[in-house]
């Protein structure tokens, strides 16, 4: 339902409260307790902004199922480092995720950085279901 979809959302969203979102969103805390508990439903207005707060269609919201145990959507991990360099990187190939990896890691020996190692993603303009069906992501 909406309202599951969006309670999974915000908790994989760094754990977001619902005091957080709400003022995210301009609303009081308890409604988003009613839109959680499908007791409200947004304007489509405020419905297209958690859409894009949490980069997702309006589809996938109100009639997806997101929360199913679906290994596309886990929790992510932050790992602090005292410095980094950013590499962007894309590639068009039948094993894009490998190239990517193996070019970025060769990239980095050859940089003289000793045992790289690959930290996190970044590829800001996927939509969700390109991320969570086709598992479609950059590497920094």
């Amino acid at each position: 339902s909406f309202g599951q979809n969006l309670q999974f959302l915000r908790k994989m969203h760094e754990r977001m409260t619902q005091d957080e979102l709400a003022e995210k969103m301009n609303v009081s805390r308890q409604t988003i307790s009613k839109w959680e508990m499908d007791s409200a439903f947004p304007e489509m207005e405020k419905a297209i902004t958690l859409c894009k707060l949490f980069s997702c269609s309006l589809d996938e919201m109100v009639l997806g199922n997101m929360n199913s145990d679906n290994e596309a959507y886990t929790n992510i991990r932050v790992k602090m480092v005292p410095s980094f360099q950013y590499v962007k990187y894309v590639v068009i190939s039948g094993e894009p995720e490998d190239d990517a990896k193996k070019h970025i890691y060769d990239w980095a020996i050859f940089c003289g950085i000793e045992k790289p190692e690959i930290i996190g993603w970044d590829f800001p303009f996927v939509s969700q279901e390109q991320i969570n069906v086709y598992h479609m992501h950059g590497y920094a």
